[in-house]
C-alpha cells in the first residue's frame, strides 16, 4: 500500500456491518480528498468507527488528508508517464493514495479516464456542489443569482490546475461567451470552497452566486486502482458503500455539499482542451 505523504489530518478506524465482534485482520487505506470534502469525510470515518462492526473479521482504518486535487493528478501522471500541463502550480510531493476523491471529473478526463486502465472504471460521486462566483460584499449589488455571465467581470486562475475557472471557461465556451478576465473581478468557485473559508473562520469571506447559463456541478469522485485485491480491495470498497448511506449523505448540508446524482458522465476532453487552448492563446 501506498501512503499520502502529506500531514495527517484525520484518522478514523471503521468497518463494514457484521457479525463479528473483533478484527481478525486490519486494512489500512490512505484517502486523499480536496480540501472542502475532507472534514466531512474525516467526520463520517469517525462515527462510522464507533458504530459499525467487522465483516467477517475485516476492519478499516482510514486515514483522510487534505490536499490539492493538482498535486495527487500530478503524482498519478507522472506514475503513468503522462504529460499533465498544470501551468505553474505549487505541486506539493505525494505518493498515490488508496482512494482519490478530488472536486470534480475533470481531473481523471484530463488523466484519460481511467489512467490507461490502472484506474478502476468505476467512478461513483460522492458529493455535489454548484460552481459560480464568490463574491464579496462590495460586489454583490453588481452581480447578483442568475447575473448573465456575458455581464460580469472574472478573475480567472489558471484553469491548467484552477478546476472552477476551467469549468467557467467551458460553459462560455459552450455558449459563445467572451468573459471579462479582470483581476478585481469575481472569483471562479464552488458553493462548498466559499462555506469552507467561512467554517475555517473568514466570517466575512465571500458569498456563493450562481450565474446564467448554468455552470457544472463539482461532482466528488471516489477513485480507485483497478488492481487492488484481497484485503485493501475490500476495504476499498467497503468504505465507498459507506459513503452511498444516510450517515454520510446527512452530513453534507453544513458543508453546502449535495447528494450526489448516480452515473455521472465524463467530461469530453476535446471540450476540455478546447478550453484549455483558447486560455493559452
Amino acid at each position: 500500500m501506498l501512503a499520502v505523504l502529506a500531514p495527517v489530518t484525520g484518522v478514523a478506524l471503521a468497518s463494514a456491518i457484521g457479525d463479528v465482534n473483533q478484527c481478525r485482520e486490519t486494512v489500512a487505506l490512505e484517502v486523499a480528498a480536496a480540501p472542502e470534502i475532507a472534514p466531512v469525510l474525516r467526520e463520517h470515518a469517525a462515527d462510522w468507527s464507533s458504530a459499525a462492526r467487522p465483516s467477517q473479521g475485516t476492519c478499516v482504518s482510514v486515514t483522510v488528508t487534505a490536499i490539492d486535487s493538482v498535486s495527487v493528478a500530478m503524482a498519478y501522471a507522472n506514475a503513468a508517464g503522462l504529460d499533465l500541463d498544470v501551468g505553474d502550480a505549487q505541486i506539493q510531493p505525494v505518493e498515490l493514495p488508496d482512494v482519490w476523491i478530488p472536486e470534480s471529473l475533470l481531473w481523471p478526463a484530463r488523466l484519460g479516464g481511467d489512467l490507461g486502465g490502472r484506474l478502476s472504471d468505476r467512478i461513483d460521486p460522492v458529493a455535489a456542489s454548484p460552481v459560480g462566483f464568490g463574491v464579496d460584499d462590495a460586489q454583490l449589488d453588481a452581480v447578483f443569482e442568475g447575473t448573465p455571465l456575458d455581464t460580469v467581470a472574472v478573475s480567472l486562475s489558471d484553469p491548467r490546475y484552477d478546476t472552477a475557472s476551467l469549468a467557467l471557461l467551458m460553459v462560455a465556451q459552450e455558449y459563445g461567451i467572451s468573459l471579462r478576465n479582470d483581476a478585481d473581478g469575481v472569483t471562479p468557485m464552488s458553493a462548498a470552497e466559499v462555506t469552507a473559508q467561512r467554517l475555517a473562520g473568514n466570517e466575512s469571506g465571500p458569498t456563493f452566486v450562481s450565474p446564467q447559463p448554468n455552470v457544472a456541478t463539482f461532482e466528488y469522485p471516489y477513485i480507485a486502482w483497478s488492481d487492488d485485491t484481497g484485503a485493501t480491495k475490500r476495504g476499498v470498497e467497503v468504505f465507498r458503500s459507506s459513503l452511498l448511506t444516510n450517515a454520510f449523505t446527512d452530513r453534507l448540508t453544513q458543508y453546502n455539499l449535495q447528494v450526489a446524482g448516480p452515473y455521472p458522465a465524463m467530461p469530453d476532453v476535446e471540450v476540455i482542451e478546447r478550453a484549455l487552448a483558447d486560455w493559452r492563446s
